[in-house]
């Protein structure tokens, strides 16, 4: 008896797509738009917090120090947006940049005791934006939702790492996420 993985996947089982609401692509995009939209407006009424300065927050509460190019490229946010970003935090005192101690040329990214305060009482928000988005999976459908997801950025990942020459330049306010 062939064993689960030596048969064919179960995408191969299914019709192919017919149009753009189809693809699974275009639905993950859609529940990432949601999910976002979701946190943008809790963050903007309560926080005055944007979406790009959620991430940049988030991100560097959790990895400082990070170059400006890493933040970019970890947030998926264009590095020009991200030195805005940036600045705008530097100037709320919410992040502080010191000299790079790898680097000589380089500029290390940190939260100061404000952006940490702010970052402690936002994350429990969004934790809860998480569970309840989450709460109509059962923990099975949660715990494959989690390891599938996984598997698919890993994927997704070595394709990009596979094409980086045939991919066009991201440019201006309408570029998308890396």
């Amino acid at each position: 008896m062939a064993s689960r993985e030596d048969s064919k996947p179960a995408a191969a089982k299914r019709s192919a797509p017919t149009d753009l609401k189809a693809l699974f692509s275009y639905r993950l995009n859609r529940l990432a738009f949601v999910s976002s939209r979701l946190a943008a407006a809790q963050n903007e009424t309560s926080y005055a917090m944007g979406p790009r300065d959620w991430r940049v927050i988030a991100l560097l509460a959790a990895h400082a120090p990070m170059s400006l190019n890493a933040l970019a490229r970890e947030s998926n946010i264009d590095k020009s947006q991200a030195s805005r970003t940036v600045a705008d935090l530097i100037e709320r005192k919410l992040i502080k940049r010191s000299a790079d101690e790898t680097d000589g040329r380089g500029v290390s990214l940190d939260l100061t005791t404000a952006g940490r305060t702010l970052y402690k009482k936002v994350f429990p928000a969004a934790i809860a934006r998480n569970e309840t988005l989450l709460s109509v999976l059962s923990p099975a459908e949660r715990e494959v939702l989690e390891r599938a997801v996984d598997k698919l950025t890993d994927h997704g990942l070595s394709l990009l790492d596979a094409t980086p020459d045939t991919l066009a330049p991201r440019r201006g306010r309408k570029a998308g996420p890396r």
